[in-house]
């Protein structure tokens, strides 16, 4: 009796989903500099800051997240997905107190919990510096000098720093903007048209 042979096929798949970089440094993007102006003093922080750190920061970022991590970005999924319930944090601060639910923060408190969000995003501000792309790390150590200024008003009390904090979240925000954006021109046009 002949043994009947086993036969192997390879099935190459090919990923076709799309880069979620781009939406997430969107959602970024957006979301902090609209917070920004707020602490540069154009306008109140109101419903549309809660709704854009909801939606764009949140949602935006996890989304990407989950996108990077079926990609097997582990950078990437982890960087956006926490930076994404890092907005959903910072609504429910905003909105839990203002329904009655429980207490706002302590200054104290909220700059430990600035602080720790500093301190996370250093190290993931290490690994930007293994990935290569300066957008990407220049976005990074923004947000890093972000977080321990805005530690460091809650504190300290100094309010006076609260401007330059806006400007640095600004800047940042922009950085995040400018990057998402070049990365969907240069896929548009298949080539580097705005370099990261």
């Amino acid at each position: 009796m002949a043994e009947a042979q086993e036969v192997v096929t390879h099935v190459n798949i090919k990923d076709k989903t799309a880069n979620p970089t781009p939406l997430g440094f969107t959602g970024l993007g957006l979301a902090a500099v609209l917070l920004s102006l707020s602490y540069i003093g154009l306008y109140p922080v109101d419903s549309m800051i809660v709704s854009m750190a909801i939606f764009l920061g949140g949602f935006a970022q996890v989304f990407a997240g989950i996108m990077a991590w079926k990609k097997g970005s582990v950078f990437g999924g982890t960087a956006f997905c926490a930076f994404g319930l890092f907005w959903f944090s910072f609504a429910g601060l905003l909105l839990m107190p203002a329904l009655g639910w429980i207490e706002g923060p302590e200054p104290l408190a909220l700059a430990a919990y600035l602080f720790l969000w500093g301190v996370y995003t250093f190290v993931m501000l290490i690994a930007t510096l293994k990935l290569g792309s300066k957008a990407i790390i220049f976005i990074f150590v923004t947000l890093f000098l972000l977080f321990m200024l805005l530690a460091i008003i809650n504190g300290t009390g100094n309010t006076g720093l609260l401007v330059i904090a806006g400007y640095v979240g600004l800047i940042m925000g922009l950085a995040a903007l400018y990057t998402g954006l070049g990365e969907v021109l240069n896929d548009a046009y298949g080539r580097t048209i705005v370099p990261i």
